[in-house]
């Protein structure tokens, strides 16, 4: 009976912390989300106010710019979208990116014909945090044109989704000390739940860059 109730306490203190542990990282991410309603509705006054002074390029700006808060807002509610969704979530991203940084870089998206991009799905907004990383902190100081690559390809039964770019590395970020980027923790985080609520393994891995750029695969599961 003592090694009975022995080992039914520890299979329920094993239980608790790791129901602990799933709170926790849930609102690390709430946290981390950003407030859509009060961004979307900021940007329809300031583009209301464009469109009255008649100022083209405010109002391409903050078009793109609500176009990313009215799909932030949507995945707040839905935690998958279908490929197609997210390279367009990413496309009108990265568009602003451009308006802020003119000729400062360039990207492509390069999608495997095997993948149904209508019906596959994956994680919300899952890979704007390293392309991000890559424009504000990998193009920031080289002095040439920066280019982003992004493939959604297939490999065997999974979903691999690479972030590829030739800025300064992230190993020479590391080694400066002088930017700390919580998106491998938010990554992290968002992985870990996904991995619980799917009873997947779902992973990412950085490979190891020469002295420009860095190269992120994230390896998914396919889920319709």
């Amino acid at each position: 009976m003592l090694a009975i109730l022995t080992i039914v306490f520890f299979f329920r203190q094993r239980s608790l912390k790791n129901n602990q542990k799933i709170l926790e990282t849930e609102q690390r991410l709430n946290r981390a989300r950003i407030n859509p309603h009060f961004f979307f509705n900021a940007m329809t006054s300031i583009q209301n106010v464009a469109l009255q002074e008649k100022s083209v390029k405010t109002t391409l700006y903050t078009s793109k710019l609500a176009k990313i808060m009215r799909q932030s807002l949507e995945s707040t509610y839905e935690e998958l979208v279908t490929v197609e969704s997210e390279i367009d979530f990413l496309t009108q991203y990265l568009e602003i990116q451009k308006l802020r940084y003119p000729n400062k870089f360039g990207y492509k998206f390069y999608v495997d014909d095997a993948l149904d991009i209508n019906e596959l799905k994956l994680p919300s907004m899952l890979m704007q945090p390293f392309i991000e990383n890559a424009i504000e902190h990998g193009f920031k100081a080289i002095d040439y044109k920066g280019e982003l690559n992004i493939y959604f390809n297939e490999a065997k039964d999974e979903l691999l989704v690479i972030v590829e770019d030739n800025g300064i590395g992230i190993y020479e970020l590391h080694k400066a000390k002088t930017h700390k980027s919580r998106a491998m923790q938010i990554i992290k985080d968002r992985l870990y739940l996904f991995n619980i609520q799917n009873k997947s393994s779902a992973f990412y891995d950085i490979e190891k860059a020469d002295k420009t750029g860095f190269k992120i695969n994230v390896t998914l599961p396919k889920l319709y």
